[in-house]
């Protein structure tokens, strides 16, 4: 199945900026396995963001597409990390996956099926930030009321973003295992975050 952009434009992260692929890295590319060459591609077209507010960030440890090599489980290439932990490291895999590597987890967490389904969901995700102080004129006069319709609009505007991305790429959202996307829309289900 193709994966069919639903948030992410090669304008998406003119405000941010786009983190420049290092030319001696992407030298290496022909050697690299054809999903991750793709990914590239995808790079080139529509840029990785410099952040995406709470959930993207440069890696710290090298630059984007560097290849590297964690004990016992393979290649990968760096893309990003998450702002909660250093430790939490967005990378590719050799079947061009997007994955964090955690050394807590026997096997990588999951995150998306390709590069683009992961920008398309961080174009989401960014989108989704943007709006939500949209609902604040919903907020209740008295804050101990229980019915809180500016939270139901948000929580809704959220999973409409959830299930809009879970109709393109529903590995990030299986039941079965705790994948990435599946565990940050259950705390927007709770208007956590």
């Amino acid at each position: 199945m193709e994966y069919v952009l639903q948030w992410l434009t090669p304008e998406s992260w003119d405000e941010e900026g786009i983190l420049d692929l290092d030319a001696d890295t992407v030298a290496a590319a022909g050697e690299w396995p054809q999903p991750v060459r793709e990914a590239l591609e995808v790079a080139r077209t529509y840029g990785l963001p410099n952040e995406v507010y709470g959930m993207f960030y440069p890696s710290e440890q090298g630059a984007a597409f560097t290849q590297v090599a964690k004990a016992g489980e393979g290649s990968y290439w760096r893309l990003g990390r998450h702002e909660s932990s250093h430790a939490l490291e967005y990378v590719l895999d050799a079947e061009g996956r997007v994955v964090i590597p955690d050394p807590a987890l026997p096997e990588p967490r999951f995150v998306n099926s390709s590069l683009l389904a992961f920008l398309d969901a961080l174009a989401a995700w960014d989108h989704r930030s943007e709006h939500l102080d949209d609902f604040d004129d919903l907020e209740p006069d008295d804050p101990e009321e229980e019915d809180d319709p500016a939270e139901a609009a948000r929580v809704a505007f959220g999973l409409k973003i959830r299930d809009g991305l879970r109709s393109q790429d529903p590995d990030a959202f299986r039941d079965d295992v705790a994948t990435w996307w599946q565990r940050v829309y259950e705390e927007v289900e709770l208007d956590a975050i």
